[in-house]
C-alpha cells in the first residue's frame, strides 16, 4: 500500500480451503506486512459468519456449510469514524453473489479515493 493519510487495512484470514491454518495465514500476511494493516485469524470463522449474516451472503454463493454462509474473499470499504462493522460504505467480493460487484481493482480504488476524499 502506498502511503495514503487516514487509510488503514484489516485482514480477517479464516480457513476456507484445505490447508488452510493459522501458519498459513501468517505467512500470507507477511506479503501484506504494512505499518497501516493489522491481521486476524478466524479460526472459528465468527466474523466470516457475522458478515454473511450481514451482507446475506448465503452458504451456496460462499461454499458455506450448508446451513450458513461465510463472508470471505471480501472486501469492506468504511467511512471515516465508522463504527457498525455490518454496514460497510461499499463492498466486493469474489463468490458467486449477485447482489454486490465483484472486485475490480480499478473501481475499488476509485472508490476508496472518494471515501478519503470525504473530510
Amino acid at each position: 500500500m502506498r502511503s495514503v493519510p487516514g487509510l488503514r487495512a484489516y485482514f480477517v484470514w479464516v480457513p476456507m480451503l484445505p490447508g488452510d491454518d493459522e501458519h498459513v495465514a501468517k505467512e500470507a500476511a507477511r506479503r501484506f506486512a504494512e505499518p497501516r494493516a493489522l491481521h486476524y485469524w478466524d479460526s472459528e470463522r465468527y466474523f466470516a459468519r457475522r458478515m454473511a449474516a450481514a451482507l446475506d451472503i448465503s452458504a451456496k454463493a460462499s461454499l458455506g456449510d450448508g446451513l450458513e454462509g461465510f463472508a470471505w474473499d471480501i472486501y469492506l470499504a468504511y467511512e471515516r469514524g465508522a463504527i457498525e462493522i455490518e454496514r460497510p460504505a461499499f463492498w466486493m467480493h469474489q463468490l458467486a453473489v449477485q447482489h454486490a460487484p465483484r472486485l475490480d481493482a480499478s473501481i475499488w480504488l476509485a472508490k476508496v479515493q472518494a471515501l478519503l476524499a470525504r473530510p
